[in-house]
């Protein structure tokens, strides 16, 4: 027996958004992760409404472990030349690595606008266009957004665009090899745990970070010194008190912590930092360009690790009650 299926009907966003600025702004800064899923990159906000000169921008976040800033400018009509212009403004205004424009409907000048500057940047900045709309089944009160990226960045940057910029170095062969590498611990932990993050790329770099859902705590996968491999808890709030703090807290739970994970785990305050950090080490040296045979193992000791680890360490970190106005003894400083 065919089970009966709903037609989907498209509602005008207005209908569910009065107002751009009061209505569809906060409600996309609350559910950001709708976004964020659209344009596969985590982001975590930082401010709203944030002035640039004699405008002011939508939503500002960052890209956790990135250092990039994210800058979003949304409208509940068809896009236009203002908020193209508003958009290059917000872009220079604020550094901006990733810059996505969301709108109901983006013009087929806008997007060639988008792809255009894509190209031009050659990696530097990534500009998405994403269209907003409304779904809802036919005979429900039920509605639901629906992201469609338009215009995204190239998975591999132009190499040549007239003039406009040097193209960046082609990454190297350890650059690939780590992207390689974390390209697969990507894909089986989203296999092993889907929604565990939007991120859909790796980089080339030697680690790569997922958010915890808590500002100022992410998780990161990396190779460190000394041909080591480590799963991690980094704790940056941009408050060395509070990041202080925080890490002393969760150091008085570290029996419990390490009961729980059958491991024993590396507490570095870095006291002469302002970042904090808990490590869980493989316990084998090893490199990236090691034979498939060890990396294949190193990445089944990771994905499982990491999972569990995360498990374990959300709980305190979201049970956390810290503020950067707790005393904090700078005196007690002091590496063991």
């Amino acid at each position: 027996m065919t089970e009966q299926l709903g037609k989907l009907v498209r509602v005008n966003p207005r209908e569910v958004w009065a107002n751009e600025a009061t209505n569809f702004t906060p409600w996309l800064r609350d559910n950001i992760d709708f976004l964020a899923e659209a344009v596969g990159i985590d982001i975590q906000l930082v401010e709203s409404e944030v002035s640039i000169g004699n405008f002011s921008v939508d939503l500002v976040g960052e890209e956790p472990g990135q250092s990039r800033p994210v800058i979003i400018e949304n409208q509940l009509e068809r896009t236009n030349h203002t908020h193209l212009g508003q958009l290059l403004t917000y872009a220079a205004g604020k550094d901006g690595g990733v810059i996505i424009w969301v709108s109901p409907e983006i013009r087929p000048e806008h997007r060639n606008a988008l792809e255009w500057l894509n190209d031009a940047t050659l990696g530097n900045l990534d500009f998405f266009g994403v269209e907003l709309e409304v779904l809802q089944i036919e005979g429900s009160d039920l509605k639901a957004p629906n992201f469609k990226v338009v215009v995204g960045p190239k998975a591999e940057p132009v190499k040549n665009i007239g003039n406009a910029l040097h193209p960046p170095d082609a990454p190297n062969e350890l650059g690939k090899s780590y992207q390689g590498h974390f390209q697969s611990l990507l894909n089986k932990i989203r296999e092993r745990q889907p929604g565990i993050t939007a991120r859909e790329r790796a980089g080339f770099r030697n680690w790569i970070w997922f958010t915890s859902g808590r500002a100022g705590f992410g998780f990161s996968l990396s190779f460190a010194l000394r041909n080591r491999s480590r799963i991690e808890v980094y704790i940056d709030s941009g408050n060395k008190v509070s990041n202080k703090r925080a890490f002393d807290l969760l150091e008085a739970e570290r029996q419990e912590i390490e009961y729980q994970l059958g491991a024993t785990l590396d507490w570095n305050r870095l006291n002469q930092r302002r970042a904090c950090r808990i490590s869980w080490y493989y316990d084998r040296q090893v490199t990236v360009m090691e034979n498939d045979e060890r990396l294949e193992e190193l990445k089944d000791w990771t994905v499982t690790s990491f999972l569990k680890f995360r498990e374990v360490m959300l709980p305190y970190i979201n049970n956390l009650e810290i503020s950067a106005d707790d005393n904090f003894d700078e005196a007690s400083d002091g590496l063991e």
